[in-house]
């Protein structure tokens, strides 16, 4: 795709055959996530926090925070663009280890005793199966299974996080919960049940997976406002709170003025994305009944796999019901989630959409800034604050 330098100092680029479309925009709709609001400080370093917790606190094993999920290993998987949603994102993170583990133990020869020992674990609450953990970690401790190594077998090992992500294949992704079924010989279906079995993910029921990700993202009196259930983690922290909004109200104010109130298509589930729309006072700019949070629209995991982004399924019903087909509609995103789901609603025949990419909220932007040329983005920008210039630059009303 051929590009225009439209700002070297902001870093702002336009597709050449674009301008004329992106002169015909009337509606915007914007990913919440690292568009909106800044959350470097919050989902990103919970998933850090969930991963540790899980191995070095609840399984007890030896190691370093921050070693298991680095920034970068986040970024990875982000940029395969299959994992937008964090809860998913922290279960592949959490199962890949376990995988590890199950072919450390094989080495040990002691994984027969193990699957024997805890295959018929079974999920019915999170006190009693946290109780059931610890036995898992006086075996896993036993057998000298510690987080330091499988820190560095994340890198150095013979399934190594980058040849797990190299299986994601865009066209024919494969489920989270079979997706090191295969790559590693060692791993056996009954394994990868034990593993599954270890790390409760289930969207419809009381789970681990979620219980800890929620708790460690909004903190104990954040969770039990939300939930209304007594914490049981009693985490103080609260990533939640840490989030600020990206756009100013003079950003806001202008494009408002141009066109109207504008839409939200986002994973995070609808009460914490109004929660932060409410304590910056941004409700007013957003059209809260034409807003998609696909955390509480999708109930179950096929639903999210499914229906996720990059799928383009409801993005399309939320324009539809947003604008008339062949009406000028622009999506602001920040990841290869968000250009695949353009590209994807472009397909099914959506040819008035214009996709206008973000990068400040990448580790690599660089890579990014390639990714969404190779995906058509009709704008490349740093961030949500410089569309005001971008749109009169051509000659916009704003």
């Amino acid at each position: 795709m051929a590009y225009r330098l439209l700002n070297k100092e902001r870093r702002i680029y336009i597709r050449k055959d674009a301008e004329e479309p992106l002169r015909g925009i009337e509606k915007i709709i914007f990913d919440f996530d690292g568009v909106l609001v800044q959350t470097s400080q919050s989902y990103r370093q919970t998933v850090r926090k969930v991963v540790d917790y899980y191995f070095l606190e609840i399984l007890g094993l030896e190691g370093e925070e921050g070693k298991l999920a680095t920034l970068r290993d986040i970024q990875k998987f982000k940029d395969t663009g299959l994992y937008n949603n964090d809860w998913n994102l922290s279960y592949a993170f959490i199962s890949y280890y376990l995988t590890l583990i199950m072919r450390e133990l094989e080495q040990k020869s002691a994984l027969k005793d193990f699957t024997k020992r805890f295959y018929n674990l079974q999920f019915s609450d999170i006190k009693s199966f946290i109780q059931s953990l610890i036995e898992v970690s006086n075996f896993l401790r036993r057998y000298g299974i510690s987080g330091t190594d499988l820190a560095n077998l994340k890198d150095n090992g013979i399934i190594t996080l980058d040849l797990f992500l190299a299986q994601a294949n865009l066209k024919k992704p494969k489920p989270i919960k079979t997706s090191l079924v295969g790559i590693d010989p060692e791993v056996v279906e009954d394994e990868q049940s034990l593993v599954r079995k270890l790390v409760p993910y289930d969207l419809e029921n009381p789970d681990l997976l979620k219980r800890l990700f929620e708790e460690t993202y909004l903190g104990k009196e954040l969770f039990t406002k939300f939930y209304g259930v007594p914490s049981f983690f009693k985490f103080d922290e609260s990533f939640l709170d840490k989030e600020t909004f990206i756009p100013t109200k003079e950003t806001m104010d202008m494009l408002r003025r141009q066109f109207g109130k504008f839409g939200i298509y986002s994973g995070r589930p609808r009460t914490q994305g109004m929660y932060i729309l409410e304590k910056y006072d941004y409700t007013g700019y957003f059209d809260e009944k034409r807003s998609v949070f696909l955390g509480d629209l999708l109930k179950s995991e096929v639903e999210m796999e499914k229906l996720g982004k990059p799928d383009p399924t409801l993005f399309i019903e939320l324009i539809e019901k947003l604008v008339d087909r062949g009406t000028g509609v622009a999506y602001v995103g920040d990841g290869i989630a968000d250009a695949l789901l353009v590209e994807n609603a472009r397909s099914e025949g959506l040819e008035n959409l214009s996709f206008l990419g973000v990068l400040s909220s990448s580790e690599d932007s660089n890579k990014l800034f390639t990714e969404y040329g190779k995906h058509g983005a009709d704008v490349i920008m740093t961030e949500v604050n410089d569309i005001p210039y971008i749109l009169t630059s051509l000659g916009g009303s704003v």
